[in-house]
C-alpha cells in the first residue's frame, strides 16, 4: 500500500516537471527563430534609416546672408559707355541711388551725364572731346568727313547729342549666391532684372546761328540687366547694361542707345 502511495506521488511529481518543462520549452524561442526576427528588425531598421536618409537629402538647406539688403538705402557712382551710335561714343558718368524694400525688390532713380563742358562748336558744327565733352566721334565719322570726295558726304552733321538722362526704374533681383574669392573672402552676388521709364536732354547745334546751342527733352523708356558683387556686407561692385528707346528730336523717328556701366556701390 505504502508502496502504491510512494509510486503515485512520484508520478505527480514527474508529470508536473514535464509540464514544467514543456512549458518552458514552448516559451523560449528557437535560435533560428531568434535570427529570423533579429533578421527582420535589422531589415525595418535599415530601411527606416534609408527613407529617413532620403528625405534629409531632399530638404532644401538655403542659408540666409550674414547681412540684409531690406530697409537700406543703396548709392552708386560709376562710369559706362554707349557705342552703339555710328557716329558717336558717349561716356556717361552716372550717379544711383536706391531704396531697397525686401531682398529682391528696390526702387532706384539714375542721372546720367554725358554733355560737354564749354559751348564751343568744332568743324562742320561737330561736338566731342575737343568741345570738352563726355563723348567722342568715332572714325567712320572722321572718314566720312575729311577724307571723302563727295561733297554730300563731307557736310554730314550730326543733328543731335546726347547730354543727360534721368531714369526711375524697379528693379528685381530673383536670383542670389555666393562663391569663395582665393579662398580667403566671401563674395555675395545677385542678378537683377529692371524697367523703367525717363527723360532724356539732347542738345542740337543750331544751324541758322553757327556757334549757338539748342536743348530738347523727350521721354524713353529702358530695360535691363544688372550684376551686383557684395563685400564686406556694404560695398559692391555693379555691372548694369540697359537699353534705351526714346523719341528723336530732329528726325521725329525712335532711337535707341546701349549702355554698359561700371559702378562702385555702397549700402546705407
Amino acid at each position: 500500500m505504502i508502496l502504491i502511495r510512494t509510486r503515485a506521488i512520484l508520478t505527480a511529481i514527474a508529470c508536473c516537471l514535464m509540464l514544467w518543462f514543456a512549458t518552458q520549452a514552448s516559451a523560449k524561442p528557437e535560435s533560428g527563430d531568434i535570427s529570423a526576427e533579429q533578421g527582420q528588425n535589422n531589415a525595418a531598421n535599415s530601411a527606416f534609416s534609408a527613407e529617413q536618409s532620403a528625405a534629409e537629402k531632399a530638404i532644401a538647406t538655403i542659408e540666409p546672408r550674414p547681412f540684409s539688403k531690406a530697409g537700406r538705402g543703396e548709392i552708386a557712382i560709376g562710369m559706362g559707355t554707349i557705342a552703339s551710335d555710328i557716329f558717336i561714343v558717349y561716356l556717361p558718368v552716372s550717379l544711383r541711388g536706391g531704396y531697397h524694400f525686401k531682398e529682391w525688390a528696390s526702387l532706384e532713380l539714375t542721372a546720367s551725364f554725358m554733355g560737354c563742358f564749354s559751348n564751343e562748336v568744332g568743324e562742320n558744327m561737330a561736338r566731342g572731346g575737343s568741345q570738352k565733352c563726355m563723348r567722342a566721334l568715332t572714325p567712320t565719322y572722321d572718314r566720312l568727313t575729311e577724307t571723302s570726295g563727295d561733297t554730300q558726304l563731307r557736310s554730314v552733321t550730326i543733328k543731335e547729342y546726347q547730354v543727360a538722362r534721368f531714369a526711375l526704374n524697379p528693379i528685381f533681383s530673383p536670383f542670389a549666391g555666393k562663391f569663395s574669392l582665393m579662398n580667403s573672402a566671401i563674395v555675395h552676388y545677385d542678378l537683377n532684372l529692371s524697367a523703367g521709364l525717363g527723360v532724356l536732354v539732347v542738345e542740337m547745334p543750331d544751324a541758322l546761328h553757327i556757334g549757338k546751342i539748342q536743348y530738347g527733352a523727350s521721354f524713353e523708356g529702358n530695360f535691363g540687366l544688372g550684376l551686383r558683387f557684395v563685400f564686406r556686407n556694404f560695398v559692391g561692385v555693379r555691372l548694369d547694361f540697359r537699353e534705351y528707346l526714346f523719341g528723336k528730336q530732329n528726325d521725329k523717328g525712335l532711337g535707341t542707345s546701349s549702355e554698359i556701366a561700371l559702378s562702385v556701390s555702397f549700402l546705407l
